[in-house]
């Protein structure tokens, strides 16, 4: 029986799915389903920089104190030997195999989210999410010593070299001054402007209350019963601690998702649209109530939030696509620029 399989069966298995999330020769991640008739697991292996023991266990720490607070979450199954995570080293590289029993939910992705939303395409298990995320917010867990993927300030991981904000501020510069030249000088005050920014997030970014978070609320992670309603989450690797505050904006701007705010290929028409911006922005704060049904904001929070959200919703990688899915259309590009400039010096959004 091949490894990692046989960690976990010394007899004939029944069936086995193999699915393979490899991201590059740096990221390697495989998943077995496995039934033997008796029971059904999900096999995790994995070696990649941002996967060790240490982090393995606290996403298992994480999980149960999820599963405490009412959200569902697979529990760790042991192997044959009893112990919970396995590693082998390969050529001075090492793998990480760990299980979990299979799911008694399935994912909004494998359900077909399209049959969950309203008639403008809104998910009608969001606010439930947004709900569950309030939830864990007050809790003010502190037991992952890590940053998430949703930090900012530091990278997530070694190989990264600053947080994704600014490697899309920088990358869409990068872009403007080797394929729009004549915007440079624009795309480099943005820049300056996006540094005044983080400069501004940084003088009280450590002051602000922290809780640790799930950190990968799309639908191939979100669990739902039957009904279509939202039970759990699966998939920790991402998890880490953040401030609640940035953990919440990213997460309310990122469920602000409406129809008729896109276009073919994905384009963001609330680039290019005043009234499609506004729409986003009520929608944005519609997530934040519901997160606040579980959540109370602090003084503090409420004087940063209009810091944080001038450095979270401007670069990212919407607006590195459409930059370079807009050719040479002056007046798109034009409004691009206007809709980061705007969104990096707006003090009129509050929390509600």
């Amino acid at each position: 029986m091949d490894y990692p399989i046989s960690l976990y069966f010394n007899k004939e298995i029944e069936n086995i799915e193999v699915l393979d999330l490899c991201r590059g020769e740096d990221d390697f991640r495989k998943i077995y389903i496995v039934t033997d008739g008796r029971r059904k697991i999900v096999i995790k292996y994995l070696s990649n920089t941002f996967s060790d023991r240490h982090r393995i266990e606290g996403w298992f720490s994480l999980m149960d104190a999820y599963r405490k607070a009412g959200i569902y979450c697979p529990s760790i199954v042991p192997n044959l030997n009893g112990d919970l995570i396995c590693s082998t080293d390969n050529n001075g590289r090492i793998y990480y195999a760990y299980a979990e029993e299979y799911s008694i939910f399935e994912t909004a992705e494998k359900l077909g989210t399209d049959k969950y939303k309203d008639e403008n395409g809104q998910r009608k298990f969001t606010p439930d999410v947004l709900r569950s995320l309030g939830t864990i917010a007050s809790l003010r867990l502190d037991i992952l010593d890590w940053p998430s993927a949703y930090c900012l300030l530091e990278p997530f991981c070694p190989p990264d070299t600053t947080d994704e904000s600014t490697e899309c501020a920088i990358a869409f510069v990068k872009y403007v001054e080797k394929s729009l030249p004549e915007y440079s000088h624009r795309a480099k005050r943005l820049l300056e402007i996006f540094y005044e920014r983080q400069n501004d997030v940084s003088r009280i970014y450590a002051s602000l209350p922290v809780s640790c978070f799930q950190a990968d609320l799309n639908d191939s992670n979100i669990l739902l019963d039957e009904g279509g309603s939202f039970v759990g989450l699966i998939d920790f690797n991402l998890c880490g601690k953040e401030p609640v505050l940035n953990y919440v904006i990213r997460e309310a701007l990122w469920a602000a998702s409406d129809k008729r705010l896109y276009g073919e290929n994905d384009s963001c028409l609330y680039f290019y649209d005043k009234g499609l911006d506004n729409l986003r922005t009520e929608l944005f704060i519609k997530n934040i109530g519901y997160i606040q049904e579980n959540y109370s904001f602090g003084d503090i929070e409420r004087n940063a939030f209009p810091i944080l959200l001038r450095y979270i919703n401007s670069f990212w990688w919407p607006c590195v696509n459409e930059i370079k899915s807009v050719g040479n259309d002056s007046e798109k590009i034009n409004k691009i620029f206007n809709w980061l400039e705007h969104q990096m010096t707006r003090d009129d959004i509050k929390l509600p």
